[in-house]
């Protein structure tokens, strides 16, 4: 299972990036070349996939040799999105057809004050 983590509130509208980093036990990097990262965001666990509020599929890493990837949400991706708290997590999917769920929590939209469309 998964850490449980409650993110820091985001703001409709707002960019928001967040840096993974994949260790051994030991805090030797681990190669993710080939692994296939997923965000996914719902307003409820039982809600199915495919009607998920927000989905990222993350393919490209910043560095797959060092373990490092990047999940970047744009202003384009929160824009829709209405007040409210979330679920989300963030599972990996290995070239071997291995899937884990790495981390798992969940996260409040605000609402905010700015909308200007220029």
């Amino acid at each position: 299972m998964g850490e449980k983590v409650v993110l820091s509130p985001l703001y409709r509208g707002d960019s928001r990036e967040y840096t993974l980093s994949f260790v051994d036990k030991n805090g030797t990097a681990i190669d993710i070349t080939g692994w296939k990262v997923y965000f996914t965001l719902k307003r409820s666990i039982g809600q199915n996939d495919g009607s998920a509020t927000l989905k990222k599929d993350i393919v490209n890493h910043e560095s797959s040799i060092k373990g490092k990837t990047k999940i970047v949400l744009t202003s384009s991706d929160t824009d829709d999105l209405k007040p409210d708290n979330y679920v989300y997590d963030i599972q990996v999917k290995k070239p071997n057809g291995d899937v884990i769920t790495v981390v798992m929590g969940s996260i409040t939209i605000e609402a905010d004050v700015t909308r200007r469309a220029d």
